[in-house]
């Protein structure tokens, strides 16, 4: 089969590797050779799953850690440190294994971007081509209060200006002969409108990257994972890492994410899953042919024919907007400022009428900011 023919049906590996915090660019080392090793114990018995393995997906945190998040590191120690360029001498490492297997790669990582924010970093997925050549970049546009990570909405006048504005200069998708692919990072997938973007712009197959727990062991993941699927008649590929150890000298893991990667098809029926938290790859068949048939006769399934977008436009134009342009001149560097602020616009919800507060009027943070353990 010609690489330009599309392929019917192929299988797709998503991987559950362990992870080292990396707290400088050699420690990045150290997670490449485990992810590469894994790619390839992978590629072994993938085929028992049936059918020609065309697609392996990485998670987040599988080539960097989650240091920065952990010790509340800022942008400009961060990007001087740990932080890589895509393409780069890391990547290269990791598109000589989709050259060598002759499969799309997807992989994390958080990345400078010299020309659009200098002293910025972005967190950032990619898709490596069986060529070898990085074919998607996706920065990732939502994060939570413990990770400072710059999104293209915090420096929106620049990304606009050297990026562009429109849907797909956050929202990208990229056509292949395996499907129209996409990619979404952890904190993204608790928005739907995430997806309903994605789909937009004509994404199949989503790979969907990482979360922690406790939102594992409960279900959410899962719930989450299926229902994304179902509304917008996609593939889930969602990858998360097993045991995590908090930097390279690290004694012994533990179970930051809990694993239970797991592939969901555009039924939102689960292909397969690992119901651990240890290192695995997840096999599972992608049946193209079978999603796109059924988005055009899946009839009364098919919800996203009967979407009233003007009458749910009004949601966004009542609803607080999140400050644009917050990192442009300077970052918001502790994660003690970023919840003071997740605070100011809780509080123009509860203004807006929107939440209710309690008695005494207070707007709290559930969960205690983590001391700087470096």
């Amino acid at each position: 089969m010609s690489e330009k023919q599309s392929y019917d049906s192929y299988v797709a590996i998503a991987l559950q590797p362990r992870t080292y915090g990396c707290r400088n660019k050699r420690d990045v080392g150290k997670n490449l050779a485990n992810a590469c090793n894994l790619i390839d114990e992978a590629m072994y018995p993938g085929p028992l799953a049936g059918g020609a393995i065309k697609l392996v997906t990485l998670t987040e945190g599988s080539i960097q850690g989650m240091w920065d998040e952990y010790s509340d590191m800022d942008q400009a120690e961060y990007c001087r440190e740990v932080a890589i360029t895509v393409p780069g001498p890391e990547t290269e490492k990791l598109a000589e294994k989709a050259k060598h297997h002759n499969i799309y790669l997807v992989a994390q990582a958080k990345v400078i971007e010299p020309d659009i924010m200098p002293d910025r970093y972005f967190n950032t997925g990619f898709i490596i081509s069986p060529q070898g050549e990085i074919i998607l970049k996706h920065r990732k546009n939502l994060v939570h209060t413990i990770e400072g990570t710059t999104t293209p909405y915090d420096v929106w006048d620049a990304w606009s200006t050297k990026v562009g504005s429109r849907l797909e200069s956050f929202y990208p998708v990229v056509k292949t002969e395996i499907g129209n692919l996409a990619i979404a990072i952890c904190a993204e997938t608790f928005f739907p409108e995430t997806f309903r973007a994605f789909c937009l712009m004509g994404a199949e197959v989503i790979i969907k990257m990482a979360w922690a727990e406790p939102l594992i062991m409960d279900g959410y993941w899962e719930v989450m994972n299926r229902a994304r699927a179902l509304d917008n008649l996609c593939y889930i590929i969602a990858s998360n890492f097993g045991p995590y150890y908090t930097h390279p000298d690290a004694d012994a893991p533990y179970s930051l994410a809990g694993g239970h990667t797991m592939i969901i098809d555009y039924r939102g029926n689960i292909v397969r899953k690992a119901d651990h938290g240890n290192e695995a790859f997840v096999p599972g068949e992608i049946n193209l042919k079978g999603l796109r048939k059924y988005r055009l006769e899946g009839g009364i399934a098919v919800m996203m024919a009967q979407m009233r977008s003007s009458l749910w436009k009004q949601i966004y134009e009542q609803w607080p907007e999140y400050p644009k342009n917050l990192y442009l001149k300077k970052t918001i560097s502790k994660a003690r400022d970023r919840n003071e602020l997740h605070k100011q616009i809780v509080r123009k919800f509860v203004d807006a009428g929107i939440y209710t507060a309690d008695d005494e009027g207070r707007v709290t943070i559930p969960s205690k900011l983590r001391k700087s353990r470096r």
